[in-house]
């Protein structure tokens, strides 16, 4: 079977990133029905490629494949969302510039701060045996170590990461969560009501401290890779208000029929 010949649409997601993350709940903000096939970085990219075809020149997850397109970005899952859905609109026509501008910034730090993880993830190598294929067995993981870090490094080099520039990168992710903070200030939301707005504010926080096991469950050695210790301190109120926006708003899919 092939990802198109499904009725319900496939979901290409990689389970810890925060992109996927932004796709996924904007589909079960919806109570959308969806397949969910999880991508595997480097072992993976063949299928991938295969799937969003030659338009792509550095294809990457979340895509959504449905029966008359193939959405590669998770801005225009999100808009499919709302399209197909029936609960209120995440991306509403008059909010739509502003929430746009908000996710560009977020988009820009966050493409430029990957290096922070990917660099504590080579670091470690209770990490790397974390991060061995699914179908191998967790007393294998040292086993795959070096096949795991070649397929980090190989990440690093598809995006073209810096992994030398770290405090630099945390000096960025600083002013870009100050600046959600100013705009947040004592509202329960950035706009009058949950957007994708707050969903994007919500996976920017991943690579500071990631968010609960029940939401995106990850090893013990990774979550350590994924946190920011310093910036976790200075912005403990961002990530309450994470915390709260996801109990407050984050639903579970519906298993495709």
């Amino acid at each position: 079977m092939t990802l198109r010949n499904v009725a319900a649409p496939t979901l290409l997601s990689l389970r810890y990133s925060p992109w996927s993350e932004r796709a996924r709940w904007a589909l079960d903000h919806h109570e959308l029905v969806y397949r969910l096939v999880q991508h595997e970085p480097f072992l993976g990219e063949r299928r991938l490629r295969k799937v969003v075809g030659p338009r792509v020149e550095r294809p990457t997850v979340p895509v959504l494949v449905t029966e008359g397109e193939v959405l590669c970005d998770s801005w225009d899952i999100a808009r499919y969302a709302d399209n197909h859905g029936d609960a209120e609109k995440l991306i509403p026509a008059s909010l739509e510039g502003a929430i746009r501008e908000l996710g560009e910034l977020a988009e820009r730090t966050m493409v430029e701060t990957r290096g922070l993880v990917t660099a504590a993830l080579l670091a470690s190598d209770a990490a790397l045996d974390e991060n061995a294929p699914r179908f191998v067995p967790t007393w294998l993981g040292p086993l795959f170590r070096p096949l795991v870090r070649y397929g980090t490094r190989w990440f690093a080099r598809k995006y073209s990461l810096e992994l030398s520039e770290l405090a630099t990168q945390r000096r960025a992710l600083a002013r870009t969560l100050t600046t959600f903070r100013e705009r947040y200030g004592d509202r329960p939301y950035l706009f009058e009501r949950f957007s994708y707005a707050d969903i994007i504010f919500c996976s920017l926080l991943q690579a500071v401290k990631p968010v609960d096991d029940r939401y995106i469950r990850l090893g013990p050695a990774w979550r350590i890779a994924w946190t920011q210790p310093a910036l976790a301190e200075e912005f403990d109120d961002l990530i309450r208000r994470r915390d709260e926006l996801y109990a407050a708003h984050r639903g579970r899919r519906k298993k495709p029929e």
